[in-house]
């Protein structure tokens, strides 16, 4: 599809600076540099997770190394964080026959779920026998276990594999220079999705519907443009 537009120009590898986005001379610039994983002052965990070589992950990270979890019969992975990200890690490695423990702040697993898919996760926690701890508080991270505590006291969480999920926070790296640059040279700029705040995948659909509104307003579609695009009512 990219191919097939030549009004569309493709830059990967290259990370937006004042210098590289006023080269480009834009009448819109639209910041859609989504969200990373929110890392709360816990000891052990900047030193551990994300390691090279180590066995503490971020979502992010996970996801860049889904081949090294290609198999994971019998491993024990314990997942810090019981909501959707957190449940997802649950049922990747679940299905792929892993030992699963689940940590949770929270008195319940999904709370954050519409009540289908909390439904759906709960019956696969069930299911695959998953080891729960609710109102379970993370204290500290090593290369091999979580320490946590409740109110049955402190204790450690072995595992094979560690996973924090304890959210996401808006990736804004480098846009306050860049909104400086296009507020002085009279340049309109949004900010959209997650790096505007870390929700769900409908907001960042429908605020991305909204840079079409935008450039209508700008005159930069035509009308016969603007009448193929479909009005997202949600």
């Amino acid at each position: 599809r990219i191919a097939s537009l030549d009004n569309l120009m493709l830059q990967v590898g290259r990370r937006a600076t004042v210098a590289s986005v006023s080269a480009l001379r834009p009448d819109l610039i639209v910041n859609a540099t989504g969200s990373v994983p929110l890392l709360p002052p816990i000891e052990g965990l900047r030193e551990n997770i994300d390691v090279e070589g180590g066995n503490v992950f971020s979502i992010t990270n996970m996801i860049h190394h889904l081949d090294q979890f290609a198999d994971a019969t019998g491993k024990r992975i314990a997942v810090v964080g019981a909501g959707a990200v957190g449940l997802d890690v649950i049922e990747y490695f679940s299905a792929r026959g892993a030992s699963a423990v689940l940590i949770e702040m929270q008195d319940a697993p999904g709370r954050d779920l519409d009540i289908i898919t909390k439904n759906a996760m709960l019956t696969m926690l069930d299911e695959h026998h998953v080891e729960q701890h609710m109102r379970t508080q993370l204290v500290a991270v090593t290369p091999t276990h979580f320490t946590v505590k409740n109110a049955d006291g402190t204790f450690d969480i072995p595992f094979d594999y560690g996973f924090v999920c304890l959210g996401m926070r808006a990736n804004t790296a480098g846009l306050t220079e860049i909104e400086q640059w296009a507020r002085a040279n009279n340049v309109k700029i949004m900010n959209i999705g997650d790096s505007l705040m870390a929700r769900r995948i409908i907001d960042g659909v429908r605020e991305g519907r909204n840079v079409l509104d935008t450039l209508e307003d700008m005159g930069a579609l035509g009308n016969r443009e603007s009448t193929k695009i479909p009005f997202l009512t949600y």
